[in-house]
């Protein structure tokens, strides 16, 4: 149920209250920031002021439980005291919430997580201008409090991982230049990523935001080429460069093979991994059941009246299309012309031409490929 405005203004002030008492200042500067736009929630409902104190006093790791605190700016286990400016404290939490909440959680106990102190640089450069510097401790701060999972890493120190997407992670700290290079591709971008970048920039967010549920789309190919992986072969090779595209988004997933060529274009690759890449198609065609042959895409098409040859007049198409290494182009030609009917395809570039051919049993209109090696 969504709170009404008197609902709303209550539980503000409510936090307002324990936030004044908890961090020293008075009750109308504790308020204004419970009220702030930016604390307000891009990514789900506003954080409880009490909810993020109550999580340094009971939380299972970092909860001081009555005893000394076990968390400080510097992080866990750190002797160093809370340094609240009583102006921006909450804002600054509030804020680093919605940063983890764009992030997939961690639904395997078991995975390790993202280190906090990388975590809390991607904030500081995500969050900028609004919050240009993050304590390590605040980040984990807002993370228990959120409810994500924290561990210790083997070896102690202040640093905690935190409980969510590594691979989403990887994708956000790039983009905000935390990398020698930026994604290529969105496969791994963070659910809550664009609204949280659009709402910091200011753009208007009215709608409540729900997180998106991932697509299982089927990736037949991708499949069966990460299968191939640790082959002592040039499809092996090449499988295994292809993973390591996928895991650093380097480049999209082939879902299916004619992805495959699209990601070479892209990349520009070696004429030897282009050659690897035909060999692979051909025996995924051969072999799997589940295959298809190649469709390139539309680059041109025109059709125009023709007056005819003496008998009625009719019109002629024209369609191009990218031949498979991208440097020529597959034609398909009609000639609807009554006395005049001529329909015809064919492969203009002489590299191709040599390593590819149009699969039978198939009308002019629904033309497709498939490497030469695939027929053998």
């Amino acid at each position: 149920m969504t709170p009404n405005n008197s609902t709303r203004r209550r539980t503000q002030q409510q936090d307002a209250r324990a936030w004044a008492k908890f961090t020293g200042t008075n009750y109308t500067t504790a308020l204004r920031q419970m009220e702030f736009p930016l604390a307000q929630g891009f990514l789900g409902e506003r954080v409880s002021a009490r909810r993020l104190i109550a999580a340094l006093e009971n939380h299972e790791l970092i909860g001081a439980l009555g005893d000394d605190p076990l968390l400080g700016e510097n992080g866990y286990l750190s002797d160093s005291s809370w340094s609240f400016n009583g102006k921006t404290d909450y804002i600054q939490l509030a804020l680093i919430t919605d940063m983890l909440r764009m992030f997939t959680p961690n639904s395997d106990t078991s995975s390790a997580g993202v280190d906090s102190y990388s975590l809390k640089h991607t904030a500081e450069r995500f969050l900028s201008p609004h919050c240009p510097y993050v304590t390590n401790g605040r980040l984990i701060w807002a993370a228990a409090a959120m409810g994500l999972s924290l561990a210790a890493p083997d070896g102690g120190g202040p640093n905690l991982l935190i409980g969510v997407s590594e691979r989403e992670h990887d994708y956000a700290s790039r983009m905000v230049g935390l990398g020698q290079t930026r994604p290529q591709a969105d496969h791994y971008r963070p659910g809550g990523y664009e609204r949280l970048r659009s709402a910091l920039a200011d753009e208007l967010i009215t709608d409540s935001w729900v997180r998106p549920v991932p697509v299982d789309e089927p990736a037949p190919f991708h499949d069966w080429l990460i299968r191939q992986v640790g082959r002592n072969d040039v499809v092996g090779d090449l499988a295994g460069h292809y993973a390591a595209g996928v895991r650093n988004s380097d480049h999209r997933v082939a879902r299916i093979a004619d992805d495959l060529l699209v990601i070479f274009r892209e990349v520009s690759p070696s004429p030897a991994v282009y050659t690897a890449g035909v060999t692979a198609i051909g025996e995924w065609i051969r072999t799997e059941p589940l295959s298809a042959p190649i469709r390139t895409e539309l680059v041109n098409g025109d059709s125009y009246d023709h007056e005819g040859w003496g008998a009625r007049a009719g019109t002629v198409e024209r369609y191009e299309y990218l031949c498979p290494c991208g440097d020529g182009a597959i034609i398909e030609e009609h000639d609807n012309i009554p006395g005049h009917r001529e329909h015809d395809k064919y492969i203009s570039c002489d590299k191709c031409g040599a390593e590819w051919r149009f699969v039978d049993g198939r009308s002019i209109r629904d033309w497709a490929l498939e490497p030469v090696s695939a027929a053998i």
